[in-house]
């Protein structure tokens, strides 16, 4: 809207039967399926994002780290955010392996603990979305939201994770909103119909369902409210959608 062949001579063909190997192979597919991911990795480091944000004086450089934003959520692949706002709770799956730069900063936000450049100018821990509010849709293609009244911005940007995969046709993907190439930050959209126009542009990190609380809010923008996030919850387990 991530960073961080020795060559050897010829093998012998394999003596596995031939009736074997159909079973061989589906225990070896079950058993990747079934092998723990292990922590996904940010994309390689875009210089002049971070070169903008040590100028900016972020702490973390853009690159809010993935363990200090999920420390004490406990183990597992899946990932829950609940926009709670004053409509009712939005429950989204996020895109943990796929965008893990995005994630790690949105739970950061969310949890109060990436710091944020505060009206002082310093930089310092915020639960970014309380208090935050909708502010901006295009009926039938997406709301926008997590605008602070109190604060311009967040005082950092977000490297893009674009990928040519990106699906933005269907209702309920969550993305990062933004003013052009690698300046997202917190502001993000919820799409409310077919938008494959986004793709490309913008980074989608997450399912949103609950879809007729989008469309709540969408409608209250577009008569000129302002919806409020109450709070953004960061679960491992799937939220029960009201």
């Amino acid at each position: 809207m991530n960073e961080r062949r020795t060559t050897h001579g010829p093998r012998k063909r394999s003596q596995i039967p031939d009736r074997w190997k159909a079973t061989v192979l589906g225990a070896t597919i079950a058993g990747l399926a079934c092998a723990p991911k292990g922590p996904p990795a940010f994309p390689p480091a875009a210089p002049s994002v971070v070169a903008r944000n040590e100028a900016a004086g972020d702490p973390y450089r853009g690159r809010f780290p993935l363990d200090e934003a999920l420390a004490g959520l406990g183990h597992g692949s899946s990932l829950w955010a609940t926009i709670e706002t004053d409509a009712g709770p939005i429950p989204c799956e996020l895109d943990l392996y796929g965008k893990p730069l995005t994630v790690a900063n949105f739970v950061g936000l969310a949890r109060g603990l990436r710091p944020v450049r505060g009206p002082d100018g310093r930089f310092a821990p915020l639960p970014y979305y309380e208090g935050s509010v909708f502010h901006r849709t295009h009926r039938g293609q997406f709301v926008q939201g997590g605008m602070r009244p109190d604060l311009e911005d967040p005082g950092f940007v977000l490297q893009d994770e674009i990928s040519p995969g990106d699906d933005f046709r269907d209702a309920g993907v969550l993305a990062m909103a933004n003013r052009g190439p690698d300046t997202g930050a917190a502001e993000f959209f919820i799409t409310l119909g077919d938008a494959r126009h986004l793709a490309g542009r913008h980074t989608p990190f997450g399912d949103c369902r609950a879809l007729h609380v989008v469309s709540e809010l969408s409608e209250r923008v577009a008569r000129g409210g302002q919806p409020r996030i109450l709070r953004v919850e960061i679960t491992r387990q799937i939220p029960n959608a009201r």
